[in-house]
């Protein structure tokens, strides 16, 4: 007889005779209505959580994670906590659960706990704090939530608690005060703090939208956004040279007061004025 463990199309579990011994011994030992337990539970009972600091699910990790399930189903319990009535709201599986959507499993193994609002914000915000890719800023965003919404907790006293630093906290508030476009791209994962703090500059979030499209889909590094930057801008450009010259320069560069204005040519960036098989000046670069 074959050992192998047959996966159930419906619920991404156990299926024959595995999902029979485990439904069975379910049954056996779940007759505590308010202690933890293992289920399949209906995915269409499950609500969304709303202490989820989470917003971004990126595609290609997620990719990752359906090839998986679809292959052997979901292996980590999900975490619910059941609703007064009927039904259950999410505590820690957002991915695994969307996955599971998608695949159009109807159950997913699930632990069932009996969590007050307070233990259920803790349990959530703490399996998120020990993933890896969580943003500083979806960080400080949960941290401000639970600020507002237990008050009386010192915040240097609930930072050590989390195992944060107060200084990181507000270098997070303070990358969250650049526009939306630059804030949210950062959170996605598209674009660093540096790239962020470029576009920023940016009055039109249509054209700062482009920017930052073109920052992603062509893996653009720093200096080639300041130059895409500084020409909307059309900021003053920081290297000048000339056709005869073989250097380019510094605008406060001495050798540049001696290049007439009408033949200055004016770059923004060292790579721009490399394909021009320019070499720095060493007195002023």
């Amino acid at each position: 007889m074959s050992s192998e463990m047959h996966t159930c199309p419906a619920c991404g579990g156990p299926g024959g005779f595995w999902k029979t011994f485990t439904d069975g011994f379910r049954r056996a030992f779940s007759s505590k209505r308010d202690g933890d337990r293992l289920e399949y539970i209906a995915i269409d009972e499950i609500d969304h959580n709303p202490y989820q600091p989470r917003e971004y699910l990126l595609e290609e990790p997620l990719e990752n994670l359906k090839k998986s399930i679809q292959q052997y189903g979901v292996i980590v319990p999900i975490i619910v906590n059941r609703k007064k009535g009927t039904g259950y709201t999410l505590v820690a599986g957002q991915r695994r659960l969307q996955v599971a959507r998608e695949l159009g499993f109807q159950r997913i193994p699930a632990i069932v706990r009996t969590l007050k609002p307070r233990q259920m914000m803790e349990v959530s915000y703490l399996e998120n704090l020990h993933r890896e890719d969580l943003t500083d800023i979806d960080v400080t965003k949960m941290f401000d939530r639970i600020r507002r919404r237990y008050p009386d907790i010192a915040q240097r006293e609930l930072a050590e608690a989390m195992g944060l630093k107060i200084e990181a906290l507000e270098h997070a508030r303070d990358l969250m005060k650049m526009p939306i476009p630059a804030v949210e791209a950062m959170r996605a994962g598209m674009i660093t703090e540096e790239h962020a703090r470029l576009v920023s500059d940016i009055d039109d979030p249509d054209v700062m939208l482009e920017v930052i499209e073109m920052i992603y889909n062509e893996k653009l590094g720093i200096e080639e956004t300041h130059e895409i930057c500084s020409r909307i801008l059309r900021k003053e450009p920081p290297y000048v040279t000339s056709e005869q010259s073989v250097h380019f320069h510094a605008p406060s560069c001495p050798f540049t007061q001696l290049i007439p204005e009408e033949r200055r040519m004016k770059f923004y960036s060292k790579k721009e004025v490399a394909r021009r098989g320019k070499v720095a000046c060493m007195q002023c670069l």
